[in-house]
């Protein structure tokens, strides 16, 4: 799971990049209780910022590359999905 940065001030961990999508607001700033996953342009631009890559490289030809490239990453999420359930119901 990718991290922020491995460690903060203090040595403690940063939160995971996708643990900062849990309770975004959406539209009219309420959030969606159905939506279980977003990313976002600005969530692509903070990764690229943390890898040293300046906004104005994020064009929309390489959003849409990195949108391509995930979701072919993500092709087996709904064995995630079943897992997470399996997980959550156990506990």
């Amino acid at each position: 799971m990718a991290e922020r940065n491995s460690l903060k001030e203090g040595g403690q961990k940063k939160t995971p990049l996708f643990v900062s999508n849990l309770g975004r607001k959406g539209v009219n700033g309420m959030s969606d209780p159905n939506t279980i996953f977003i990313l976002t342009r600005d969530d692509v631009v903070g990764c690229a910022r943390e890898m040293g890559i300046p906004e104005e490289a994020i064009t929309d030809d390489v959003l849409y590359q990195v949108k391509k490239g995930v979701e072919w990453g993500l092709e087996c999420w709904a064995e995630v999905m079943k897992e997470a359930i399996n997980l959550a119901l156990k506990s």
